[in-house]
């Protein structure tokens, strides 16, 4: 038996775990960039709706003051009340888009990760069938020999080979 085929065997299975282990750190490291850039572009995007918002009312009051008319009463207070509502919708919505955007991320996440849990269990699994299937084998062999003798038969049933 060659004494280096089972040590050879572990130390496949040992590099291959460790990639696993890597692909799985990997996977963690984006999430997280990801992660950062949804917040990065919900800050982006809450930030200019702000600043479109505070401009759409500054040119509410430019427009009732022109006008004449008092300020945010009547039917241009329920205007500017309006706006205000769909302003706060906006900006709700914007926040659970994030959220859930986060949420769906994770769960893929944790699918993955789990994948790959199951990925170095089969490989743990299969490795080590593999060894003891080489050493079922030679210890066999070992027994019986390799399955001809130097005669030119088998030694278990003795009949001659070609």
């Amino acid at each position: 038996m060659a004494w280096w085929v089972i040590p050879a065997m572990v130390a496949s299975t040992a590099v291959t775990v460790m990639g696993i282990q890597q692909q799985k750190k990997q996977m963690k490291a984006n999430a997280a960039w990801q992660d950062y850039e949804r917040q990065l572009n919900f800050h982006y995007e809450k930030g200019k709706r702000l600043r479109d918002q505070k401009k759409l009312m500054s040119e509410q009051r430019a427009a009732v003051g022109a006008s004449g008319a008092q300020m945010f009463t009547g039917s241009n207070l329920l205007v500017a009340a309006e706006d205000m509502n769909e302003f706060e919708n906006d900006m709700w919505f914007l926040e659970k888009g994030v959220a859930l955007a986060k949420g769906a991320a994770d769960s893929e996440l944790k699918g993955a990760i789990t994948s790959a849990n199951y990925q170095i269990g089969s490989t743990l699994l299969s490795s080590a069938a593999s060894v003891g299937q080489f050493k079922a084998d030679a210890d066999y062999a070992a027994k019986y020999g390799t399955g001809t003798t130097s005669g030119g038969t088998t030694p278990t049933t003795g009949t001659a080979t070609s």
